[in-house]
């Protein structure tokens, strides 16, 4: 049964995902339960091993599960997400709720447009790591550890406090730890993006 949940998982995953291997850098660099598919994105996950120990201990209970999240751009999905969002998280289901696979993708070119930063800019590395710790290590961890939908963790809710959130609240852990700021707020006020507009 279980070869059978992690077959159908892998076929829905195959759906939504275009039809292009990862990079054998993308894996070789970045290693257990998070893949990614982008150079931008696979340094953004050297950081935040190297920097978080939050995110090691996740990551490392992740692995021992054997599930693990994919970490894309918007190029290789299949359905199109919404142009004007940074980033979304899609948890890959079986018909009983079990996850063993998260997609999360995050749009890089986006970013780039929204901060007319180099990718190797300081503050574009910033955002991106804020957007990681935000999706997955927010959101796609508790789905992986919990293997199930019932695991997850959820954006605020109108009328509640951002900070009061679950997401926001484990965002923040890795926010202290790497010395990105706290986020208080909904949007996209807390990334360098927001503060350059205001210039």
């Amino acid at each position: 049964m279980e070869r059978r949940v992690r077959i159908i998982g892998l076929l829905v995953t195959a759906a939504l995902v275009a039809a292009a291997p990862l990079p054998v850098w993308a894996q070789d660099k970045t290693g257990g339960p998070v893949v990614v598919s982008h150079a931008v994105l696979a340094s953004s996950i050297q950081r935040l091993t190297a920097q978080s120990p939050s995110w090691r201990e996740a990551t490392a209970a992740v692995a021992a599960t054997g599930r693990r999240a994919l970490v894309i751009t918007p190029d290789q999905v299949k359905t199109p997400i919404d142009p004007d969002t940074l980033a979304q998280v899609f948890p890959i289901a079986d018909d009983q709720s079990r996850v063993e696979t998260v997609l999360v993708v995050v749009n890089l070119d986006l970013l780039r447009k929204l901060s007319g930063l180099p990718v190797t800019a300081v503050d574009f590395e910033d955002d991106v790591d804020r957007l990681i710790a935000h999706e997955v290590y927010g959101h796609a961890i508790p789905f992986l550890l919990s293997g199930s939908l019932a695991g997850k963790c959820a954006d605020p809710v109108a009328g509640q406090s951002a900070v009061a959130s679950c997401v926001i609240q484990r965002e923040n852990v890795i926010r202290r730890e790497m010395r990105l700021g706290l986020r208080s707020e909904c949007g996209r006020e807390s990334l360098a993006i927001a503060r350059r507009d205001r210039q």
